[in-house]
């Protein structure tokens, strides 16, 4: 099947070929570029969404998204060169407090110490004194300008470090799934290939990558929560309430899941035992701390500030009444006190 492609120059449409041979004869016409880099770059871009820098120029390859996933698939099952590519890079926790890193931002600003690009997986080992792989996130952009990184000191534990890190260069990644085993600690790393330590940025392959990925199985970010909660149809609008970051963030949802469990803490409804397998974890989280009351420094608590709810109770959380919005006991209250509501989980 051709792959039509469509080019895009600063954001701006600039040619549509049929296929993907097409494309890279127009590209490499119109850079002066070897054929084959270009259609390696094409074939990394629409199934990446990996943008192609010349100078100060920005290109991106769009096919339909089917096709796209169906390659993706392709090229993954075959380790293909132009696959995405999985690494295994280490982080000093005694430098940066990446967990709470993680439990604060939707994304982190991470050192660039090789070329990672869109759609690399980083599989992070934390140093020091724990010594472990704990983390699995992806390259959501492989190259951020200066200009757009967030220089944040919060969770660095030297200012020295941060100063100097301003003249680094940077990707932009997020959190896909946490782990915390003893069975990734080096130890267990050594015993199924690896060499050595490790003290910077490799790829990983064969059995020690099979090895490493067989513990992360979720997407914390996948499917969870909704940016916005419905809240009322009004003459034909759709009116919402946006959740707030502190809500969407998947390492402190995670956190407040295992230890309030996936039933709304309003109405106790649990979606696996209506649902079944489908329903599995799934829940909302709500943020109980006035917003109001949140400093520019607040970092949540998942076990204070957090509690999981349904997505009913939840749109309910977030409408006002009298120009104040209701409690989760209030809203329990509520429910209980209706003769028509339905009181079979409370």
């Amino acid at each position: 099947m051709a792959t039509p492609i469509t080019i895009f120059k600063n954001n701006q449409r600039l040619r549509e070929e049929s296929n993907i041979q097409l494309a890279a004869t127009f590209f490499s016409d119109l850079l002066n570029l070897n054929k084959s880099k270009c259609f390696n770059a094409i074939e990394r871009g629409y199934t990446y969404n990996i943008p192609f820098f010349d100078q100060e120029d920005e290109y991106r390859f769009i096919a339909p998204k089917d096709i796209a996933l169906k390659r993706r698939i392709e090229l993954e099952e075959r380790d293909h060169h132009n696959a995405r590519r999985i690494w295994l890079i280490p982080a000093n926790p005694n430098e940066y407090d990446l967990e709470s890193a993680f439990g604060r931002y939707d994304f982190l600003h991470w050192r660039r110490s090789f070329n990672y690009e869109n759609g690399d997986i980083l599989f992070i080992y934390l140093s020091g004194y724990i010594q472990k792989v704990r983390y699995k996130v992806e390259v959501i952009e492989g190259v951020v300008r200066s200009s757009d990184v967030n220089y944040d000191l919060t969770f660095r534990k030297s200012e020295d470090q941060f100063e100097d890190s301003k003249e680094l260069d940077w990707s932009r990644i997020r959190l896909i799934d946490e782990v915390d085993t003893d069975l990734l600690s080096l130890e267990y790393l050594r015993e199924y290939g690896l060499k050595g330590n490790i003290q910077g940025s490799m790829k990983l392959m064969g059995e020690l990558k099979d090895y490493i990925t067989s513990f992360f199985d979720k997407d914390l970010t996948a499917e969870y929560y909704a940016d916005e909660v419905a809240e009322s149809l009004e003459e034909g609008k759709r009116k919402v309430v946006t959740v707030n970051t502190y809500e969407r963030n998947p390492l402190a949802r995670k956190r407040c899941m295992e230890y309030y469990g996936v039933s709304c803490q309003v109405c106790q409804i649990n979606f696996e035992k209506i649902y079944g397998e489908v329903g599995r974890d799934f829940i909302h989280v709500h943020h109980i701390k006035p917003l109001h009351e949140i400093g520019q420094n607040y970092v949540v608590d998942p076990i204070t500030d957090l509690r999981p709810v349904c997505p009913n109770c939840h749109a309910m959380l977030h409408r006002k009444e009298g120009g104040e919005y209701l409690t989760i006991e209030q809203l329990k209250n509520r429910i209980k006190s209706n003769p028509g509501g339905n009181h079979d989980y409370l």
